[in-house]
């Protein structure tokens, strides 16, 4: 307790917590969001499945484009911007008038997303300057956990505002998005400007720098990994729905309301015991985090082929495990691929995780698409845990590398 009271004295701490509190995701709106693009903007379930697929393949597309600005132009402005384009994205929404507006702001999102991706260089580079580059895992954990709590209090309010007035979640979530840009600016004041970001200029006989990256292997990793976290989540719903039909859809929906509001508990717990896994283990608990994804998969098939008491439990702790693990591996690829003293690298290394990131969203979505159409829920949640089982193989390849490019650097450093 001391250690975080003695941290928030630190004005960059303090807002860098309020900043990814705020510019994680739209607030409020991530709640209500098909509930308002229905009832309200009254748009069919296949145009929001289209503004999802769509603003998908734009986010990949940009990728290379948003490189080269924030190359250009720094992490300070990235960051400013893509705080901007939070705010204008949740305003299009807001008062948007037919299908090309919400798609417009669905494209805003995918800008924000991808500009903000450097605040966590930001943070690196922050640490650095002050010789505690070691603290990002506790940083950012701190950060994560805020975020947590912030997305658990908002899901709880949104019910209640979207019953008074359809608009109150929105208009809620505007006035979040301008604390987020006061935020944004606060954290990035002491970044370095596009003039000091620099690749340095090897001379010849002189060592090449560390170098340290995520590698191909964990790349795919993360990719994998995310989609299972994220729009995996969706189908382990629909898992759970279709197992639990039996005890009638009232029952199933408040089931599921509590344990979608455990979700951001189990997240703010995982954040908080990220510290103390990563004092152990290390960039090893990336194993660890891979392995109970892994598990919580498996707890989805079991009741699949064996009638017992307590179904739905095994059910909502495999759901729940899933969660749990998400943040803990994402913020262990981050300091792996922040490892490096070039910004410019840094600037790249983020951009090639948020592509695979989508990419990887991209492809399960499509492919478990395509197994509906002929195939039951339960053939997608097998191919998820097959694909689980490669992530923990690729994972623990990743690691290994990892290991030996710093060892290898460490020997090149001290001969």
């Amino acid at each position: 307790m001391k250690e975080i009271r003695d941290k928030l004295r630190n004005p960059f701490y303090r807002g860098y917590l309020w900043f990814t509190s705020l510019e994680t995701e739209l607030l409020f709106f991530v709640v209500c969001d098909v509930t308002f693009l229905t009832q309200v903007k009254k748009l069919s379930p296949v145009e929001i499945s289209r503004v999802t697929f769509l603003s998908l393949v734009f986010s990949i597309v940009i990728l290379a484009p948003m490189l080269k600005f924030i190359n250009r132009f720094g992490n300070r402005v990235s960051v400013r911007l893509g705080s901007v384009a939070f705010l204008f994205s949740a305003v299009l929404m807001t008062i948007a008038p037919n299908f090309a507006f919400i798609l417009a702001g669905g494209f805003m999102k995918c800008i924000a997303h991808t500009l903000n991706a450097m605040s966590t260089a930001v943070l690196k580079n922050h640490l650095t300057q002050n010789h505690s580059e070691d603290q990002f895992v506790f940083w950012q954990s701190d950060a994560n956990s805020a975020a947590s709590l912030v997305m658990m209090i908002t899901s709880l309010l949104c019910g209640g505002l979207f019953r008074v007035n359809a608009y109150l979640p929105m208009i809620a979530c505007i006035a979040l998005c301008m604390a987020g840009v006061v935020a944004a600016f606060r954290i990035s004041s002491g970044e370095s400007q596009k003039d000091e970001i620099q690749v340095p200029v090897r001379k010849k006989g002189e060592n090449r720098p560390e170098r340290v990256s995520p590698g191909m292997a964990l790349l795919i990793s993360f990719a994998l990994f995310t989609a299972l976290t994220g729009s995996g989540l969706s189908y382990s719903k629909m898992n759970i729905q279709e197992l639990l039909s039996g005890m009638g859809s009232e029952s199933v929906i408040t089931l599921l309301s509590v344990v979608s509001a455990l979700v951001y508990l189990f997240r703010f717990l995982s954040n908080v015991m990220m510290k103390t896994a990563y004092v152990k283990l290390g960039n090893k608990a990336l194993l660890v985090a891979s392995v109970a994804l892994t598990a919580g998969l498996c707890l989805q098939i079991i009741p699949r082929f064996a009638s017992f008491a307590g179904i739905a439990m095994v059910l909502s702790v495999g759901y729940l495990l899933q969660a749990f693990v998400r943040d803990p591996y994402i913020t262990l690829v981050q300091n792996i691929s922040l490892t490096r003293a070039d910004l410019r690298q840094q600037q790249s290394m983020l951009i090639a995780l948020n592509g695979a990131k989508k990419f990887g969203l991209l492809a399960l979505s499509a492919t478990c698409t395509l197994i509906l159409r002929n195939g039951s829920v339960l053939h997608v949640i097998v191919l998820m845990t097959l694909a689980s089982c490669v992530n923990v193989v690729l994972c623990l390849m990743g690691i290994v590398r990892h290991g030996t490019e710093r060892k290898e650097s460490r020997e090149s450093e001290n001969p």
